[in-house]
């Protein structure tokens, strides 16, 4: 069983083709049936990209798409993806759509992934996940502005500060139901 992961996608090019593949997905998401006859679901990746004229045995596409949505001349893709960003389904829409460049953003806690290929598209460098709503970041000044108000207590701007001060209040805190995880994005090619 895999640890599932949160991937964002925000797919910039020409706005044709970015209107193009979100009529691609929108229509397979309109089908009554889906084409791929395996049980998958009419947003799963691998349909995607049958849709695009690929093959999905050809690409990792382990996920499905969850929502969607134009902003603008931009579209952002929210998936469920098993481990980690699949790029076979990323590398498919960059082929398909030769102006369209893809920015991902990843979250997977399990094995404590959490990066991005552009600071610019998405800014946020830091992630309080928790038993209420996980919050972002952009600078890690906020974070601990954040983190210094839940603990009670101004908590040193440090990544492993921030880390301690949140295990040791969950800690002393062990008969309420509260979880806190802190993580930072890293940015990849």
């Amino acid at each position: 069983m895999p640890n599932w992961c949160d991937t964002t996608y925000k797919c910039v090019g020409d706005p044709k083709e970015v209107r193009s593949l979100y009529n691609v997905i929108k229509c397979n998401d309109n089908r009554k049936t889906s084409r791929v006859k395996n049980g998958f679901g009419k947003l799963w990746l691998g349909n995607i990209i049958d849709q695009l004229g690929y093959s999905w045995e050809q690409y990792r596409c382990r996920g499905e798409i969850i929502d969607y949505q134009m902003d603008g001349d931009e579209l952002v893709i929210y998936q469920s993806t098993a481990w980690c960003e699949q790029e076979g389904f990323r590398e498919v829409i960059q082929l398909k759509f030769p102006s369209i460049t893809v920015y991902y953003r990843q979250e997977e806690p399990g094995c404590d992934v959490f990066s991005t290929n552009s600071f610019e598209y998405f800014p946020d460098r830091y992630f309080l996940d928790s038993y209420e709503e996980p919050l972002y970041f952009e600078t890690l000044s906020e974070a601990t502005d954040t983190v210094s108000c839940i603990v009670g207590y101004k908590v040193e701007e440090d990544v492993s500060a921030i880390d301690e001060a949140l295990e040791k209040y969950v800690e002393e805190h062990e008969k309420e139901d509260l979880f806190y995880s802190f993580h930072e994005f890293t940015e990849i090619d």
